[in-house]
């Protein structure tokens, strides 16, 4: 049972309980009662967004405990640091489900309320035993609990799902830290020396919306060992200061990359997701010589131990060759650098001229177009991603096309195209190759252009131009046969449709004339004579003896 204190009441029944000049009655600590874990992450919730979990420390303490009836619940035992604090904290609590009491050691009587302006004090105290950590003198009952354990502010930070939250992504940010896998690292960081190399050239020419360079830095880390016979793989963690939006929306959906919001100076949260409690109010939670990073799940948390320390991105992409500093000489230039002696017979060498320095300062001199030719490679290709169109067949196999001529559908008589070769016979279909299991299966990287089955051509030119520098124009087809063979042409007007090959058999086309037999009306039919039907009796029983 709980009584109301009255003004100028100095004896209290609680131990621990003192009042201020006003009359409030407090205790050294306060005891904030949820019954549910998720009650708990509520208040938390709440009260860092309102005010700093950080004003609470040292003394936080979170605590799991368990009743006489065996349901468990949660305390959160706070020091008393000032009465503006405690009542804020206070009506939190009510807010979020819970309850608030106040007082020291195991006993704690409820906190003061619109009932009780200056707070309560219990009417006896509760005996209790050993196995009783806590006691709650409420209004309407008393409750004992037993502690199960603590549970650190820290560990239930880490232990909470991130959430979605769209507006959080399409804010600017300032500071970004993105991860990226190892294999990428050095694409990327070439990517964003060549972005950052720009981005400052545009803001030294002062153009208009840029209010600070972009600034790149990186370092390589190792990730946490999930166990004893487990390697972490390591990546890279970038740090982006004035990042522009588009490149935020370039990093942010590319396969392998993760943007980061920092929150605190050693904790970020994934872009496009929020922590169910500001982390910012809980810079105490996250010791300074690591780094937090907060993903969605299953990613987790990941905790860089120590920090890392970043480089600047100019020293870390892969050196480029320095430009000559002269221009190599060219044909024409040597022929201008001899001389010839006046006689013409014999060159000394007082007829060389040497070559002028060019000048350290200057505008550069083109030296003529260098040509780069790549011949084209026949590689292994990547099995399924082509079928076949042709087939090369060779000579010793004629027998079983002219066999399978009869077995082929109208579709194929009629648009197969045929090319008599020295190697043999060259089956080229319109779309897709069907019914023919033997030769040189061949597929087109290009039209016009054939290359067998399971081998493609290096370098990887688009369709169109491959056809236009090979021949491949006009309906002529040019055949790779093999990676150590001749690639070969084919004419247009060379080739023959299996339809028109099929009615090219001379004893079909050379068919011997049948001379007419006239019709005069009165033939061997009309000699018979008139046909008469006649109809016997068959008896009572017709099929009578016909199963012997």
């Amino acid at each position: 049972m709980l009584q109301r204190v009255g003004l100028g009441q100095v004896r209290f029944n609680v131990p621990g309980l003192t009042a201020d000049s006003r009359g409030v009655v407090t205790g050294r600590q306060m005891a904030l009662r949820f019954s549910a874990l998720e009650r708990l992450v509520s208040f938390l919730r709440l009260w860092s967004g309102e005010q700093a979990l950080d004003d609470f420390q040292p003394g936080l303490r979170l605590v799991q405990v368990r009743t006489t009836g065996g349901t468990r619940e949660a305390l959160v035992i706070v020091p008393v640091a000032s009465l503006p604090l405690i009542d804020a904290a206070a009506r939190t609590a009510r807010t979020a489900g819970g309850q608030c009491f106040t007082g020291a050691g195991k006993h704690f009587v409820q906190y003061r309320d619109a009932r009780a302006p200056l707070g309560y004090d219990a009417v006896a105290l509760e005996p209790v035993g050993e196995s009783t950590d806590f006691v709650l003198y409420g209004q309407d009952h008393t409750q004992l609990y037993a502690a199960i354990g603590d549970l650190p502010l820290d560990k239930l930070l880490l232990r909470l799902d991130l959430q979605r939250d769209e507006g959080r992504q399409r804010e600017r940010h300032d500071l970004l830290f993105m991860t990226v896998r190892r294999g990428l690292g050095g694409l990327v960081l070439a990517y964003l020396q060549r972005f950052q190399q720009r981005f400052q050239n545009r803001y030294r020419q002062g153009a208009e919306g840029l209010n600070a360079p972009l600034q790149v830095s990186a370092a390589l880390c190792d990730a946490p060992q999930e166990g004893a016979f487990q390697r972490g793989a390591a990546f890279w963690i970038l740090r982006l200061e004035n990042v522009p939006a588009r490149l935020v929306s370039i990093l942010s959906h590319t396969p392998g990359m993760r943007l980061l919001a920092p929150v605190a100076d050693n904790v970020a949260i994934e872009l496009g997701y929020r922590h169910p409690v500001h982390l910012g109010s809980c810079k105490h939670a996250f010791p300074l010589d690591r780094l937090f990073l907060f993903g969605p799940a299953p990613t987790g948390v990941t905790v860089i131990l120590p920090a890392p320390v970043f480089s600047p991105i100019a020293d870390l992409v892969r050196l480029q060759p320095m430009p000559p500093l002269a221009p190599p000489a060219t044909a024409q230039a040597e022929s201008d650098d001899f001389r010839p002696s006046p006689a013409g017979s014999a060159r000394t060498a007082s007829d060389w001229r040497a070559p002028e320095a060019p000048p350290l300062v200057g505008r550069a001199r083109p030296v003529g177009r260098v040509e780069m030719v790549v011949p084209l490679r026949l590689e292994p290709a990547p099995a399924g991603l082509s079928h076949a169109v042709a087939t090369l067949v060779p000579w010793q196999r004629v027998g079983w096309v002219r066999s399978l001529c009869y077995a082929l559908p109208p579709s194929a008589v009629r648009g197969y195209r045929l090319a008599f070769l020295e190697r043999g016979i060259l089956i080229v279909a319109p779309e897709a190759l069907d019914s023919f299991p033997f030769g040189t299966l061949l597929h087109a990287p290009a039209p016009g252009v054939l290359v067998p089955l399971g081998m493609e051509l290096r370098p990887a030119i688009s369709p169109h131009e491959l056809g236009a520098r090979v021949g491949a124009t006009g309906g002529a087809v040019v055949v790779f046969p093999g990676p150590d063979e001749t690639p070969f042409k084919i004419a247009a007007e060379t080739m023959v449709t299996l339809e028109a090959l099929a009615l090219a058999d001379p004893s079909v086309r050379d068919l011997p004339v049948e001379k007419p037999v006239a019709y005069g009306g009165g033939g061997a039919a009309d000699q018979q004579g008139d046909i008469e039907i006649e109809n016997q009796p068959l008896g009572p029983m017709p099929l009578w003896g016909l199963g012997r």
